[in-house]
């Protein structure tokens, strides 16, 4: 049943995800817990900093943000397909490394790639904001980082 509340289609092959009117869980893979986030100077040592992906969705519901951490499932989900799938080689939109945005709860690659080498806060891929953003790193058990890849999308992933 297509729920009218949320006017994002999934990503093709991808559950639709829905959060029951006043859900206060949401399932979150312990796979979530591998995608870490990346403090900025000042906020190293801060104890309230979310250290990974599940604690970043942890957050969002404990601030009764659902939308967000609604987005930031919806995107790490599709991440983890396609790491399991495999990119097919021509729906890729990009690789890199990704920001979480604390403004809307958008995963992915930044808007700005080039700048943030130059030292630019990330600029978030969803809402274009850059004062709320954390680079994000991908590890494996063994340490090994993994890249953010993306897959195109028709309208461009955008609200």
């Amino acid at each position: 049943a297509e729920m009218a509340s949320d006017p994002t289609p999934p990503v093709d092959g991808a559950e639709p995800f829905h959060v029951p009117e006043g859900a206060t869980s949401v399932e979150v893979g312990k796979e979530f817990a591998a995608l870490k986030v990346v403090p900025k100077e000042d906020e190293k040592g801060d104890k309230n900093f979310p250290p990974h992906l599940h604690a970043a969705v942890e957050l969002f519901c404990f601030v009764k943000r659902p939308e967000c951490a609604k987005r930031l499932v919806d995107r790490v989900s599709g991440y983890l397909r396609v790491l399991r799938e495999g990119p097919d080689g021509k729906g890729t939109n990009g690789m890199g490394q990704a920001a979480v945005c604390w403004s809307c709860g958008h995963v992915g690659l930044p808007k700005n790639t080039d700048g943030i080498s130059k030292g630019e806060l990330a600029r978030c891929g969803g809402c274009g904001s850059d004062d709320q953003t954390n680079m994000v790193k991908v590890t494996q058990p063994d340490g090994t980082v993994i890249p953010w890849i993306e897959l195109k999308t028709k309208d461009g992933d955008k609200r």
